[in-house]
């Protein structure tokens, strides 16, 4: 090889290496390592001067750039085939319909097909299983409507006439020839004016369609308020009116309960339920074991569920009546008074509802209770 032959080749590879060099002015991290190699080959290219440094120099730049290759493969490996392009390359040039007949089947292997994963293969969440129940808070297990008879008011205006107390009552025994006694009577008009115990709860339209159970939860759910405020409500009406006798002188709570059963009974009522608050009545339950009482001991019965009732009368227990206190009740003098039922309605019509797409949902019930006679009802601590 002449000096001219070995000049130009040195200058070829020389042209070469600048080449990669520009390339690699922009290089990642994968090729830092690269520019540095090309760097120290093109360095000691300017020392080649003879056909055997040329040789040498060759050598020694191939043996570098193999190990080069190979480190950056094996840091960057090839990309995971999909299915798709695996099975293609393995049917590519076979003969599908001779492998049957000859083997019965065809065994396609594929190794590279990498295993998919949720976290590496999924963007996005998987698919959902929905609850086809709603987690809502649990109603009030016992209604005062539930004790109560309900009677019907057309107007809304109730009239009641009530019997004045204390009326001295002459009817005796006749002695011969004497003048019968006369015994008067007086009646008061009591008014009970009907109220309606309502609310409402606005969404929108979006969210009815987005949420399809709203149509049945939300009913759900303004039924269960509404029944917690009627019970306050009539509770607060009943316990405040009630003008019982309220003497008792027992030493516990049962005790306390068999005299105001025995005061309502003296005064010629019947009892016909006994509300006390849930924490009372288990009390009352924890009371009736301590004692050692046993069923029918005085007059106390306990049900297989847990019912207790006293001298025949039930003793219920409540979420709407404070604790150590009993509301004792005839309901022969007692009424719930409805105008019109309880009722859901829906309205795209309230206020700006059509035009802003809301929903309106009003639950009411336009009514009143009516103590018929104060003295009726006890309600009493215990």
């Amino acid at each position: 090889m002449t000096q001219e032959q070995i000049a130009a080749e040195v200058k070829s590879i020389g042209d070469n290496l600048t080449q990669v060099l520009a390339n690699s002015a922009t290089a990642k991290s994968d090729a830092i390592e690269a520019k540095s190699v090309v760097a120290e080959l093109k360095s000691k290219l300017e020392s080649v001067a003879s056909a055997a440094d040329l040789a040498e120099f060759k050598n020694a730049m191939q043996s570098q750039f193999d190990a080069l290759t190979t480190k950056v493969k094996a840091g960057n490996p090839d990309p995971a085939k999909s299915f798709n392009e695996a099975l293609a390359e393995k049917l590519d040039g076979r003969n599908i319909e001779a492998e049957i007949k000859k083997n019965g089947r065809v065994i396609i292997e594929m190794p590279e097909v990498k295993t998919m994963t949720l976290a590496s293969n999924l963007s996005g969440d998987s698919v959902a299983t929905y609850n086809s129940r709603q987690a809502i808070q649990p109603a009030q297990l016992v209604n005062f409507r539930d004790y109560v008879p309900t009677v019907q008011s057309p107007t809304g205006l109730y009239v009641t006439y009530r019997e004045a107390t204390g009326n001295a009552n002459n009817i005796a025994a006749q002695l011969e020839g004497s003048l019968k006694q006369e015994n008067n009577y007086s009646l008061t008009e009591v008014k009970t004016v009907n109220q309606f115990i309502a609310g409402f709860s606005k969404f929108s339209r979006q969210m009815l369609a987005s949420l399809p159970f709203m149509s049945q939860t939300l009913p759900r759910l303004l039924t269960r308020d509404f029944f917690k405020a009627e019970n306050a409500s009539f509770f607060t009406s009943v316990s405040g009116a009630a003008t019982g006798v309220t003497t008792t002188s027992a030493t516990t709570n049962l005790g306390d309960l068999i005299q105001l059963i025995g005061n309502q009974r003296a005064a010629d009522f019947s009892p016909s339920v006994i509300f006390v608050s849930n924490a009372t009545y288990s009390t009352l339950l924890i009371e009736s074991f301590t004692n050692g009482y046993y069923l029918g001991a005085g007059s106390l019965g306990i049900g297989a569920n847990g019912a207790l009732n006293l001298v025949g009368v039930p003793i219920v227990g409540v979420n709407w009546i404070p604790n150590a206190r009993a509301l004792v009740l005839d309901n022969s003098f007692i009424e719930r008074i409805e105008v019109n039922g309880l009722n859901i309605e829906l309205s795209l019509e309230d206020q700006n509802n059509f035009v802003t797409n809301m929903v309106t949902a009003r639950i009411e019930c336009y009514e009143a209770i009516n103590l018929m006679l104060p003295n009726s009802a006890i309600y009493a601590t215990i």
